[in-house]
């Protein structure tokens, strides 16, 4: 946990508890009357006083008891391990400070590099295609040599592709969730989101026991807009979470770029409308990005980069490997039959052939040699 007053830290988050008190007014509190401590110890009238807060609003914030809550999660971030990053310390993300509705504090787990010299967010449609993987596949490979962090929100599709590609080229990724800390959500993304614990990390601004409903996920798509520099849609519909980011990366002056698709690809009209629309830049390839951001032309993968594409394969990998081989694709239960792997192995050996670019990983549990 952040090395900040404790006392703050405690305050701030009981606040933040308060019904009618979100992060824009639980910051104009804090101002007004020297922080959150300070903030529970001012009487009515100047409570009432404040712009934003009036009588009603004055008497919620000194009747409530938000304390308990706040207590019971600061013994889950310790139980856990967890980190709490407080909005007024250095290890919060410093991009996402700048807007004006960031959250004042986030919980993570891992190494969170958030404050990294470049981050990149991929974002895109939860029904991806083998073009849009493609697509993300190469754009991750360009940006290796200038060891950018990737940024998502560990969704199915572009998404969850964007981190495994980040994590098979010793990239950095961190996570951006809807949820607490407490799950993973989806839960087929469990083991990779173990894996970018180890380079990276999960970071949320719910508390730990918060479920993954449908309202958290615009308020998660704001910090993944907010912690970039830049935001990188590959296919996305017009309606979703993706042009979401996208429009509040507008809004926060960081860079948008999009990738085109076929005209008629349901999956490539939110690239065009942005396109068109002068919300984001066309791009083609990382090279494109990069010359965009003035970041330079990227430099080919070394010998050992080159390397991760063609890895020994163990026992099992190699069992598996060969089966996808003799077909066009296969479904996991199929492949267990096959092989004779219990399930938890057989999502092992999948996993570990998707990090060594082996395999694809298609929708409904699907898997595919490359």
């Amino acid at each position: 946990m952040s090395p900040m007053n404790q006392t703050e830290i405690f305050y701030t988050l009981s606040l933040l508890q308060i019904p009618g008190i979100g992060s824009l007014l639980a910051r104009k509190l804090m101002e007004r009357f020297g922080g959150a401590e300070a903030v529970f110890k001012a009487g009515k009238p100047k409570l009432a006083t404040t712009p934003g807060i009036g009588t009603l609003l004055a008497n919620t914030i000194l009747k409530s008891n938000p304390f308990p809550t706040a207590e019971k999660e600061l013994k889950l971030v310790d139980k856990h391990g967890l980190e709490l990053l407080h909005y007024q310390e250095e290890d919060f993300p410093m991009r996402l400070r700048q807007c004006a509705d960031h959250p004042l504090i986030l919980f993570g787990k891992g190494e969170l590099p958030v404050n990294a010299n470049r981050i990149v967010a991929i974002v895109g449609t939860r029904s991806a295609t083998d073009y849009g993987r493609r697509l993300t596949e190469e754009l991750v490979r360009g940006l290796t040599a200038l060891n950018v962090m990737v940024l998502s929100g560990l969704a199915y599709g572009i998404d969850v592709h964007a981190h495994r590609m980040a994590l098979q080229m010793d990239l950095p990724t961190v996570g951006v969730l809807g949820h607490g800390l407490g799950r993973i959500y989806p839960a087929s993304h469990r083991q990779i989101a173990e894996k970018m614990i180890e380079k990276g990390g999960l970071l949320t601004e719910f508390l730990y026991d918060i479920a993954p409903d449908k309202e958290n996920f615009p308020k998660r798509n704001r910090i993944v807009a907010g912690m970039t520099d830049a935001v990188v849609v590959i296919e996305a519909a017009t309606n979703g979470g993706a042009l979401i980011t996208a429009s509040l990366a507008n809004d926060y002056n960081r860079d948008v770029f999009a990738y085109p698709g076929k005209v008629h690809d349901k999956y490539s009209e939110g690239c065009h409308k942005l396109v068109r629309s002068n919300r984001a830049a066309l791009i083609t390839s990382a090279e494109d990005f990069c010359e965009a951001m003035g970041w330079g032309v990227p430099i080919p993968m070394s010998s050992s980069r080159q390397g991760l594409l063609f890895p020994e394969l163990e026992i099992d990998e190699q069992l598996v490997y060969d089966l996808l081989k003799t077909q066009q694709q296969m479904g996991i239960d199929h492949l267990s039959m096959q092989t004779l792997l219990s399930t938890s192995k057989l999502s092992n050996v999948l996993l570990g052939l998707e990090f060594k670019n082996m395999i694809r990983a298609l929708p409904g549990k699907q898997y595919q040699a490359l």
